[in-house]
């Protein structure tokens, strides 16, 4: 029994959540949002606590088989394994318990075993896929790799891994874990050779959000941030004017100096650019109706964004040396707001326990934007082309811990973690519902690299080009993008013809 007490736990926790939370977030949408489940059987069909077709619980639909103990191999990079978990047994620690009971699930389900390779950084675990599937064609070397976003984007357009469109297991992407919009952010004239997905809670995780120090705005006498954000006036002009009155610059001498008492009133690190572009609606690619991107920046619209960008930091800080220095500001009461993540909140922002925060959404870019976008990214995944014998293995389980990480791994860590334990007040959770439901990824930033980098990309805008100035950039790089993009069809066809 001992195997389900993390996942008893979780239910017990969300059950909790849900007597005292569930009225402050009326607009949650039960379709996406997975309650606390009962119990499944290792085949994942039905409850031992509840009856088949249970609503709290998504199931996959696959058939028990005995895979006579394959060794399901995951290559991954030094920024971490969320697929099958890296402890051998439980710890105390609900999220890892849980990825751990629901790995040990299909392990037994299917009879099979678990290797674990770590690879080194991005940049060696991206050559080490290309020596194994390219060089060496090496079989059945691993079953699945997940790593670092457009440099594994990068290695599907090489032809290193397989087309999950062909997939049977994955039965169209019919089911929940495969979100729409994080796989047409991906794929290419409906093809799609590396994934985004629910296999992990790495997407949910990396969604973007405002981290706000709830004293400094009450000692300010500051209206409530949240009614601003629920009436859908949170823009950048209306977040600038609260940096305005957090920032605090003693001596008047133009910089802060945190050590004198002084305070930003907004700072952001290093990677927040290209995602605070994406939360504007910034877009420099699109899509047409044959899933084929194209080159659609708004000049106009981007432009407004980098002068409200210009202006809100005036009052604060892109630190552009480090992706940390804004936590650390933060957690010595040095900044009012940061630009931050869900995860980030899991693993720093929590730690600081002399700061009461709250949650905000990414302000949009003005008043004529329709909704928040949490802008987001993700650790991708893919299956080698070089174990394409072992499909039916290795795509059942990652089919079934798609279905264990979505009915349970999800929950774990955004109801009874980021909403039960780390949300503040009811219009924290709500806010966390509004993030959560509007989470975006950036097929412009997936594919920088194929498309040139990310200068010719214009992904970053914040990191590439200054106010005044964006004309002129778009002008000298347009023509070489839509090069680029035509290129990118063609490798995608090219790809079709030698796989398809």
């Amino acid at each position: 029994m001992r195997k389900w007490i993390c996942l008893l736990l979780l239910l017990a926790l969300t059950v909790g959540a849900l007597a005292s939370c569930g009225s402050s977030a009326p607009d949650a949408d039960t379709d996406t949002q997975t309650q606390a489940a009962p119990e499944t059987s290792q085949s994942g069909q039905e409850s031992e606590t509840g009856e088949e077709g249970d609503a709290s619980v998504v199931l996959d639909d696959l058939e028990d088989q005995d895979f006579d103990r394959y060794v399901f191999t995951v290559l991954y990079s030094n920024r971490g394994l969320m697929v099958v978990s890296e402890i051998e047994d439980v710890t105390g620690d609900l999220i890892e318990d849980t990825i751990y009971e629901c790995t040990q699930a299909v392990k037994e389900r299917f009879n099979i075993e678990y290797e674990r390779i770590l690879a080194g950084g991005d940049t060696e675990m991206a050559d080490r896929v290309q020596n194994s599937v390219l060089s060496a064609g090496t079989v059945d070397e691993f079953s699945m790799t997940i790593g670092h976003d457009f440099l594994t984007v990068q290695n599907a357009m090489r032809g290193c891994y397989a087309d999950l469109t062909e997939v049977e297991a994955f039965g169209g992407f019919s089911k929940p874990w495969w979100p729409e919009n994080n796989l047409k952010s991906i794929s290419v004239a409906g093809r799609l050779y590396v994934a985004s997905s629910y296999l992990t809670y790495s997407p949910l995780s990396a969604s973007s959000c405002i981290v706000f120090n709830k004293k400094m705005v009450q000692d300010l006498g500051l209206d409530s941030p949240y009614e601003i954000v629920y009436s859908k006036q949170w823009t950048m002009e209306a977040m600038t004017e609260y940096a305005q009155e957090g920032y605090k610059d003693l001596d008047g001498d133009g910089e802060i100096n945190t050590d004198n008492g002084e305070i930003y009133g907004f700072s952001m690190g290093r990677e927040s650019g290209y995602i605070f572009q994406r939360s504007a609606d910034v877009e420099p690619i699109l899509k047409d109706q044959d899933d084929l991107p194209y080159f659609a920046l708004d000049v106009a619209r981007a432009d407004e964004f980098l002068t409200n960008l210009d202006t809100l930091l005036e009052y604060g800080k892109f630190f552009l040396g480090d992706n940390n220095s804004h936590n650390v500001a933060f957690g010595a009461n040095a900044s009012m707001m940061i630009y931050s993540s869900l995860g980030n909140v899991y693993k720093t922002i929590r730690n600081y326990q002399n700061v009461k925060y709250g949650f905000l959404p990414v302000p949009m870019l003005n008043d004529e934007q329709e909704d928040y976008i949490a802008g987001s990214t993700d650790m991708l995944w893919g299956i080698p082309q070089t174990s394409s014998n072992h499909m039916k293995e290795i795509s059942t389980v990652i089919e079934a811990l798609s279905c264990q990480c979505y009915n349970y791994v999800l929950p774990a860590f955004y109801e009874s973690t980021m909403q039960t334990k780390l949300a503040d007040s009811p219009d924290d959770v709500r806010v966390l519902d509004i993030i959560r439901d509007t989470t975006a990824l950036s097929f412009a930033y997936f594919y920088s690299r194929a498309l040139g980098g990310t200068q010719i990309c214009m992904a970053d805008l914040p990191r590439q080009t200054t106010v005044g100035e964006l004309a002129s950039y778009v002008s000298a790089n347009r023509k070489a993008l839509e090069e680029n993009l035509a290129h990118l069809i063609e490798q995608y066809e090219e790809l079709q013809n030698l796989f398809g």
